[in-house]
């Protein structure tokens, strides 16, 4: 759950073709992510419905469903950023090469068109290179995310 304590970078909202239960089932599911994901080139499965991986040139992020704070119109989802490991990519292997971790909610409301999709970047936490701006990065990132992503999901059903 979003609270005052958390700490949002960047927040979007991002109109969509597609219906908010698309949506839903895109947020887990790698080849969506990598859609947009930065310079992103592979992914899976690592437990159905609940925590993938992507891989890009920069690390591998695993992306773990929250289920105590999802809820219908609303999931939320842990990103654990890891690099210089190989394979398997399991949570284990990714969480103990963490370089960092932040929360993603994604809001879904329908609408006669589709869906809107309010997605919020919050709470980064860093684990090794303290002295990199992540807050900046992932602000940046997300500002040029959110376009790529309204477009390849729109055309991906």
């Amino acid at each position: 759950m979003t609270t005052a304590a958390s700490r949002i970078v960047h927040r979007e909202t991002i109109a969509l073709h597609i219906t908010a239960a698309q949506v839903k089932t895109f947020i887990i599911t790698p080849e969506r992510i990598l859609d947009y994901y930065p310079d992103g080139f592979d992914g899976g499965v690592i437990e159905a419905g609940r925590s993938i991986y992507c891989r890009a040139k920069s690390g591998i992020s695993l992306l773990e469903l929250v289920e105590e704070e999802s809820y219908d119109k609303k999931i939320v989802v842990k990103v654990t950023t890891a690099s210089h490991i190989k394979p398997p990519y399991t949570k284990d292997r990714i969480k103990a090469a963490t370089f960092f971790t932040m929360i993603e909610d994604w809001e879904i409301e329908p609408t006669d068109q589709g869906s809107v999709l309010t997605k919020t970047w919050r709470d980064i936490k860093k684990y090794k290179m303290k002295f990199m701006p992540m807050s900046f990065l992932v602000r940046r990132g997300a500002k040029s995310e959110s376009a790529v992503l309204q477009k390849a999901w729109n055309k991906a059903v």
